[in-house]
């Protein structure tokens, strides 16, 4: 019987040494990874949430300019409301969202209605009362109107929406500012004294005057609480815009405060019917 003998060469593989520091390098390059990874998914946490108070913004300000009464979402989407006078009169109110659960401090004050959101955020920022000058302060908590549906505060046959459904909207914010510029009687021009194009201009410049105010809507996020105190992150933005029209007065007894509340009637000359 015949054997035979087979000799087998040496296979090729990758040492221990080679192994170790493909590991190395796989590890460095995934701890790079890992590490960029949280900063771009912030970045895109950011720019998301910019871009819903852009649109927001927008929204209000359409909304203060054209003294809108009956926006469902205004009532839907707002949180609470804090009115603050101070000066020569010295009180404060807040004024709970219909979907609003948390404890707020002081007086709280149902909000029933949007005309009630829209009149809020058309506060003047200077008011001249018997007992000198009032400074009102007027900040608003919103949950962002342009969050996805699943994040709305709709009611499902008169119930209450799921909390842990509004819990995941985006919040902010958003301290209202409204002036009027100061008003003057239009110069009376005649053909024999200064009827002329330089007073001509200025004439009609005193006439727009009257019927302009200055909105700057503040918006501040993300908005979280310390104990009975509201607070936000350090994300900010102002719009301004300026007003063309009056004020139509809504009620002088606004929620019960013995106020008076008022709205931008957007240019129109037909007021209101007052809502006493």
């Amino acid at each position: 019987m015949r054997t035979e003998r087979r000799t087998t060469g040496a296979e090729a593989a990758f040492t221990l040494t080679e192994l170790a520091l493909c590991i190395a390098v796989i590890g460095i390059a995934l701890t790079a990874i890992i590490g960029v990874l949280p900063s771009g998914l912030n970045v895109q946490k950011q720019n998301r949430e910019e871009t819903l108070v852009a649109q927001d913004a927008q929204f209000l300000i359409e909304t203060v300019r054209n003294g809108s009464m009956s926006i469902p979402d205004l009532i839907q989407q707002v949180d609470f409301i804090h009115w603050r006078r101070r000066g020569a009169e010295s009180q404060d109110f807040y004024f709970r969202g219909p979907n609003y659960t948390e404890t707020l401090p002081g007086t709280v004050i149902p909000l029933t209605a949007s005309w009630q959101v829209t009149a809020l955020l058309s506060t003047p920022r200077l008011e001249v009362v018997r007992r000198g000058l009032v400074t009102n302060d007027v900040t608003a908590q919103f949950r962002s109107f342009s969050s996805p549906f699943s994040e709305k505060a709709y009611r499902d046959d008169g119930l209450q929406p799921s909390s842990g459904r509004l819990q995941t909207a985006l919040r902010y914010l958003v301290t209202s500012e409204t002036q009027g510029s100061s008003t003057r009687a239009p110069v009376t021009l005649t053909a024999f004294t200064n009827l002329v194009v330089s007073n001509i201009v200025a004439n009609q410049t005193l006439r727009v005057d009257q019927g302009l105010s200055e909105l700057r809507l503040t918006f501040a996020w993300p908005v979280f609480r310390v104990g009975s105190d509201f607070q936000t992150g350090n994300s900010r933005r102002t719009f301004r815009t300026l007003i063309l029209g009056d004020r139509d007065l809504l009620t002088t007894n606004f929620l019960g405060t013995a106020r008076s509340a008022f709205r931008f009637n957007g240019g129109r000359t037909n007021s209101l019917t007052s809502l006493n």
